[in-house]
């Protein structure tokens, strides 16, 4: 398993409606996972995860600029 991190500033960090924080959730819920969750980039500020193993997906990101 490979993970790309860059490190996001403050307000990019932390949007208004939890977006990062229910990212990090996600992420960790589906962990022992592993090489089952998917990620898709959608757009320049959107992602889709697909945990395969779990049959659930999410899309995360801001919504609005």
């Amino acid at each position: 398993m490979c993970y790309d991190v860059e490190s996001m500033a403050g307000s990019e960090a932390w949007t208004a409606d939890g977006g990062f924080l229910s990212f990090a959730a996600f992420s960790l819920a589906h962990a022992a996972c592993g090489d089952d969750v998917v990620e898709v980039r959608v757009g320049e500020d959107t992602l889709l995860e697909w945990c395969t193993a779990c049959s659930v997906m999410e899309t995360f990101g801001s919504r609005e600029r």
